[in-house]
């Protein structure tokens, strides 16, 4: 079987020089030294092996690898290449994962794949990635971070599910209005009164967002309002709050007598399916 030469194989051609006549020496150490610098700089992480290949367990890591990593639309890529003077043996990646750069918990790691691009769906998450590469999945390169901070991997878009699913969503709130034209009040609430807060409804999850009064607002042209996750936005059209960032809110109800809409008793108020 064949073993790797040890990390200093001068010391093989030492002692052979030894056992050579004197005036031959010279030659033979300078002539053997010269042979073992190139084929030492010509082979995988600079380990000589013997006639017959490399013992298993004893393959040199791969040298040259590069990847990076992007996140968008709810998803990781992770991009890998692989150097051009990689031999001809497959090369196999493992990739892992934490919240954390220096990866000390909730670390995931991924079963090594000799693929060149990977995708892992991660809707709103926030990790910090790294690569290691090998050849007989024993010995590993080094560990890469694709980057020192943690790499977002986004929100996935309206686009991107199913169709239903955007408008799988209501909301009891009040949106009212005096009356229209410029520096006039929209008020948000629930049904509870004007500091009260309402309830917004995704699927089966429901959560309570605040009351509001936006000032100086022109309910005429501002019709519609949507929730940005931090404040209210004021918009013109439909369209514009089933935008991405916006959680729809409601449609202003303009006029003291008119009803909200939140409740089974109400009017069209704030509730998106009434709008």
């Amino acid at each position: 079987m064949s073993k790797t030469i040890q990390s200093t194989p001068k010391a093989l051609v030492e002692s052979v020089t030894k056992n050579l006549p004197a005036a031959a020496q010279g030659d033979f150490r300078n002539l053997m030294g010269t042979v073992v610098d190139n084929l030492t700089a010509q082979s995988p992480g600079g380990n000589l092996l013997q006639i017959g290949g490399a013992k298993t367990g004893s393959s040199a890591a791969p040298e040259g690898v590069t990847h990076s990593v992007t996140g968008a639309n709810g998803t990781y890529t992770v991009g890998i290449s692989n150097p051009a003077s990689a031999k001809s043996a497959p090369i196999w990646h493992r990739i892992s994962y934490a919240p954390q750069v220096s990866f000390t918990k909730d670390v995931t790691t991924m079963e090594p794949t000799t693929s060149t691009s990977v995708s892992i769906p991660a809707p709103g998450a926030n990790q910090c990635f790294k690569l290691e590469s090998s050849y007989d999945k024993k010995t590993w390169s080094k560990p890469q971070l694709a980057s020192t901070q943690p790499i977002s991997a986004g929100l996935m878009s309206s686009s991107a599910i199913e169709p239903g699913a955007t408008f799988n969503q209501t909301n009891y709130a009040e949106v009212k209005s005096p009356s229209t034209g410029t520096g006039e009040e929209i008020t948000i609430s629930g049904s509870g009164g004007l500091l009260s807060s309402y309830t917004a409804v995704k699927g089966s999850v429901q959560t309570v967002r605040p009351s509001a009064t936006i000032i100086n607002a022109d309910s005429g042209t501002n019709q519609y309002i949507g929730w940005d996750g931090g404040q209210y936005q004021t918009k013109s059209t439909l369209a514009g709050v089933l935008a991405d960032n916006l959680e729809p809110v409601g449609k202003v109800t303009v006029g003291s007598g008119a009803t909200g809409g939140g409740t089974s008793t109400g009017g069209n108020g704030g509730r998106m399916t009434a709008v």
